[in-house]
């Protein structure tokens, strides 16, 4: 299986996770702003969630999660912000999930969502 498609099949089943599991409202997918992408836009309650989702085939080398490095954060901060911005959702409490999936070859995936991973407050702007 080809990296792009792990990637596309796990960014599917974050989305399914977080409408199925934990009752989330999925607003977007895939929101290329300049400066980053961002993988899934949701609701949860009161709260504007940016998700970056991880998708790995084992944890050989490196855990999914650990390779949202401070410089991809600065990125997605900056996307968020635009996001925020170009749909006029000021009046929202935004946070950043990261949802790490292992998706082996032979076997069911494995995922794990880290709620407020961090926030727009982790990078101060320059």
């Amino acid at each position: 299986m080809s990296v792009d498609n792990l990637g596309h099949r796990g960014e599917a089943l974050a989305a399914r996770y977080l409408r199925h599991k934990l009752g989330m409202k999925v607003l977007a997918r895939n929101v290329r702003y300049p400066g980053g992408e961002l993988d899934i836009v949701a609701l949860d309650g009161d709260d504007l969630v940016f998700v970056e989702v991880r998708t790995r085939s084992s944890e050989e080398f490196t855990t999914p999660e650990a390779t949202v490095t401070s410089h991809k954060k600065r990125f997605l901060i900056r996307a968020a912000h635009g996001f925020i911005r170009r749909k006029k959702l000021n009046r929202w409490n935004a946070r950043f999930d990261i949802i790490a999936i292992v998706w082996p070859k032979y076997g069911e995936p494995i995922i794990r969502h880290h709620r407020s991973a961090f926030s727009f407050r982790s990078f101060r702007r320059r």
